[in-house]
């Protein structure tokens, strides 16, 4: 057991991020990032000067750097629960700041600063109205009481409005006002750095919960907060430590009833990715080809039988859903992968 806390200890001891750039400090206040004028990327476009563009390298050297020290701490936390080698691929930031700026629209998009900055200018309204509107649904939403149900039910609301609004055009927000690519893109990344601090919000306050009352139950809170309270965790996916925590806790609860069948079989598809590159129900789907399929499985022969026993549709129908709800692939040959 020493040995296992110090070569956590090591770990964590090369987890350090350098400081802040200097280009970005106007926009930071407190925890949060304000993209403003957008001029802290001016250095990633074409006619940007020398010094923009050198600016433009420390940002990316320092989300690197932030990335690193991120697997590094989520590595020596998952060691702690006794993975020693995940492979903690595709992984989210989890720096609070870093995942912010990292949400940065692609400056390939647009020939120069100014094309980049028109939409901006058209995109920013469309964003900061939605975002409203999701404070407004929170209002409206809050918890009525300090039942775990009723603070569960208000949690997903911001969850699941910012989720919908990052597909911008297509699936559940099919009937969003129409807007070119580079408008959509504008948007797509106002609400992703929404969705960051939010995702963050929600896992810390998930990990308060169950470190103080364990994992909440059907009999104790509900179905549907049962279910709310999984969504959460589902959605922790910067914290794969907090995520395994949970589904050790959820297995004896799922066998006995309190837990549904198939929110551990997502959750568990979700961990495992992260641990071994591999799920056992395929519930976590990528694009490839233009076609949505499947992550990586344990056993794709057996993977409609395990998805029947933990009560879930099979494989096809919900690829099929899935194109319902979030739209068709793009026809990109490169592998996006959904969640």
């Amino acid at each position: 057991m020493r040995m296992l806390s110090l070569i956590v200890s090591a770990f964590l001891l090369t987890a350090a991020t350098p400081p802040i750039p200097e280009v970005l400090k106007p926009y930071i206040k407190g925890d949060r990032f304000d993209p403003g004028d957008y001029k802290w990327m001016k250095g990633r476009f074409p006619d940007a000067t020398p010094e923009e563009k050198a600016q433009s390298e420390q940002v990316k050297s320092w989300l690197n750097a932030c990335f690193d020290s991120d697997q590094v701490e989520r590595r020596a936390e998952l060691l702690a629960l006794n993975v020693a080698d995940p492979k903690l691929n595709e992984m989210d930031f989890r720096d609070g700041l870093c995942s912010q700026i990292a949400s940065a629209p692609p400056a390939d998009l647009w020939p120069n600063f100014a094309a980049f900055q028109r939409s901006v200018q058209q995109g920013t309204p469309l964003a900061n109205t939605y975002l409203m509107a999701v404070k407004v649904a929170q209002q409206v939403g809050a918890a009525s009481s300090p039942k775990m149900a009723d603070l569960l039910k208000a949690r997903v609301i911001g969850d699941q409005m910012l989720r919908f609004g990052v597909g911008w055009g297509s699936g559940g927000m099919s009937m969003a006002p129409a807007v070119s690519n580079e408008v959509k893109a504008i948007i797509e990344a106002r609400l992703s750095m929404a969705l960051a601090v939010e995702d963050r919000s929600n896992t810390q306050w998930l990990k308060r919960i169950v470190n103080e009352q364990g994992w909440p139950k059907r009999s104790d809170v509900g179905e549907a907060a049962a279910g709310q309270a999984w969504l959460l965790v589902q959605h922790a996916d910067a914290d794969p430590a907090f995520q395994l925590t949970s589904l050790r806790l959820m297995e004896p609860l799922m066998l006995s009833g309190e837990v549904s069948k198939g929110d551990y079989a997502y959750l568990y598809d979700r961990v495992m990715l992260k641990i071994s590159g591999k799920q056992r129900y395929g519930t976590q789907a990528m694009c490839l080809d233009g076609k949505r399929v499947a992550q990586p499985l344990e056993d794709a022969k057996a993977v409609d039988r395990l998805r029947g026993e933990a009560g879930l549709q099979p494989l096809a129908n919900l690829q099929k859903g899935m194109d319902a709800s979030f739209g068709q692939c793009p026809t990109s040959s490169s592998a996006h992968h959904q969640n």
